[in-house]
């Protein structure tokens, strides 16, 4: 086999994105693969009945914020973005929901009906965010850039003016330590508006439940349109088309290759070494540099290992936390669509492919998280649910839907029920039972719901791990974004040691486990690929230039929306 300039460990979406890039760029790259194909995280799949698409764990496709959607010409290889003109929404047992709309003025309208007071807030938070359109516009773009002291002070002092604006006796240092729930029940006084925020950081996985996360709070109070979408045929449409982009720029995929060391030659990282088991066995395959799209113990216990990092190193990293949040995943086929009991409220939902039911005020949503970060799995049932062929009808058959309800839960669950577990091992005895409270609780919300299921399918951390053992404890964003863990901190300190990627095991780079976090926005991916580049000398190409969020703004008028809205039962 030959040598490469990369050679990337790995072939999940950031790893592929790195990868795409770097070729695009005239390097020599190869990615290896353990599984028989890419994306373990971005997979879409027939579990049972044909015609049935499962999006067996992202579901929620953002990459149009995303410099790769220009930069990799995403949709001439094959990703075509839907969605619906509901963007989120919040259902409750009162028969009231809300829902974030694509259209800005809708969106406002719902919060308004749910509490005059905080329609007023609404349209304050709007009203400045429009005056510092330019700045807003940079404080959403921080994703894609390295986490610095100086941007968190920009941060800060953006938020001061809009804090000043609401009239409210708070700087922008304050929010910066506060939790998100503090931040929710300072800016606004409807469960229901405090809820959706509190439900769309569960979503996002930056809990609000934790010291210093009133930033993302603040964020997400202006209830801004979000480029939520799922991709024509599910969502391994974004690793399919990530996998011809880098092949078209004569990129190398290997699959079924495991790899069982990272080479370290004079204190650097200068190649890769496939396990036994791989389609070569043994092989040893030299490259410049590496990148490594496991995650962080992976990568340096089991591939680096006390040999080349020392054994301090590895106590540390094996102690990198990735146990908060975890999901449980409910798929199911239905003969038709789910009704919203709160559709008499407001048709809307039934136009909206993700959303959250459970939840009914704000301390119930507190609750529900501290007892997921003590171990407990919640007595109140509440989590999200996804419409994917609201959106897409070609993920099922003519007529039928495809749908998830998730929860959040601890991964070594200690009690459920009042009942005693057994942590990592309950999972195979708790699973269905779990499952049938899903749909139960779910069933409230939706009167009829049951009579429209299948066939279902369950995927808990446990299964997560076992198809992916990079995911160690089913994690899906490469390691728990907890505050200690974010930000200048992540991976952990001392990792880093300039940007974001570039590790302190000199030739060796990381684009996962690193900051924002691993998710289809692609931004590790990217950030990876920009200090790659600049380390190799090849950043400055002329097709490189793409701003984030620019393709959103630019196309979002195009995108098709409601494509399966109002579909018919197939009973």
């Amino acid at each position: 086999m030959k040598d490469y300039d990369v050679v990337i460990v790995g072939g999940g979406i950031n790893g592929l994105t790195t990868a795409a890039y770097l070729a695009k760029a005239g390097l020599s790259v190869a990615v290896f693969e353990a599984r028989g194909q890419c994306g373990a995280h971005c997979d879409t799949i027939e579990l049972g009945r044909a015609g049935f698409l499962h999006n067996t764990h992202a579901q929620m496709l953002v990459p149009a914020i995303s410099p790769a959607m220009s930069d990799l010409e995403l949709e001439r290889f094959g990703l075509e973005l839907r969605g619906t003109d509901g963007l989120f929404a919040t259902t409750y047992l009162t028969g009231k929901n809300l829902v974030m709309s694509h259209d800005p003025a809708a969106t406002h309208a719902a919060v308004a009906r749910a509490c005059e007071r905080d329609g007023a807030v609404h349209a304050r938070i709007g009203q400045y965010l429009m005056e510092h359109t330019f700045e807003a516009l940079d404080m959403a773009q921080y994703i894609f850039r390295a986490p610095s002291v100086e941007a968190l002070q920009r941060r800060s002092a953006f938020y001061d003016g809009l804090l000043h604006a609401l009239g409210l006796p708070l700087r922008g240092e304050d929010v910066m330590r506060m939790t998100g729930f503090e931040v929710m029940e300072v800016l606004y006084e409807s469960d229901q508006v405090r809820t959706m925020l509190a439900a769309w950081g569960e979503y996002t996985g930056q809990w609000p439940v934790h010291q210093h996360m009133g930033w993302q709070a603040m964020n997400f109070a202006g209830f801004a349109p979000t480029p939520v979408h799922t991709a024509r045929g599910g969502s391994h449409a974004l690793t399919h088309a990530l996998v011809r982009c880098l092949v078209h720029h004569g990129g190398d995929i290997w699959t079924t290759c495991p790899v069982d060391k990272i080479l370290v030659r004079d204190g650097r990282a200068c190649g890769v070494r496939l396990s036994p088991d791989a389609l070569f066995p043994d092989e040893e395959i030299n490259a410049r540099l590496v990148i490594s799209n496991l995650t962080l113990v992976p990568t340096f216990v089991w591939c680096l290992g006390a040999e080349v990092i020392g054994s301090e190193w590895v106590e540390k990293i094996k102690r990198f936390n990735y146990d908060d949040p975890q999901l449980i995943a409910v798929l199911y086929a239905l003969k038709g669509d789910v009704e919203f009991a709160s559709a008499a409220y407001d048709p809307v939902i039934q136009r909206s492919w993700v959303g959250y039911f459970g939840g009914e005020n704000i301390a119930a949503i507190r609750q529900e998280m501290t007892d997921c970060l003590n171990g407990k799995i919640a007595d109140e049932i509440m989590g999200g649910w996804f419409i994917p062929t609201r959106a897409d009808p070609s993920q099922a058959p003519p007529g039928c839907h495809t749908m998830e309800a998730w929860v959040s839960v601890p991964p070594c669950p200690q009690t459920w029920g009042g009942r005693k577990l057994r942590g990592w091992d309950a999972w195979p005895e708790i699973t269905e039972p779990l499952a049938d409270t899903i749909t139960d609780r779910f069933a409230q919300y939706a009167p009829g719901f049951k009579d429209l299921i299948l066939e279902r399918h369950v995927v808990t951390p446990y299964e997560m791990e076992r198809n992916n053992p990079s995911a160690i404890r089913g994690n899906m964003i490469g390691g728990s974004a907890l505050p200690e863990q974010s930000g200048i901190n992540r991976p952990l300190p001392g990792i880093i040691t300039r940007g974001v990627s570039r590790s302190f095991v000199p030739g060796l780079y990381l684009s996962n486990s690193i900051e924002p976090f691993g998710a289809t926005h692609l931004a590790a991916g990217y950030l990876t690929a920009c200090e790659v580049a600049e380390d190799l000398g090849c950043r400055e190409a002329v097709w490189w230039q793409a701003q984030p969020y620019v393709w959103f703004f630019e196309n979002m008028g195009r995108i098709p929306l409601n494509l399966g809205v109002g579909a018919g039962s197939a009973r």
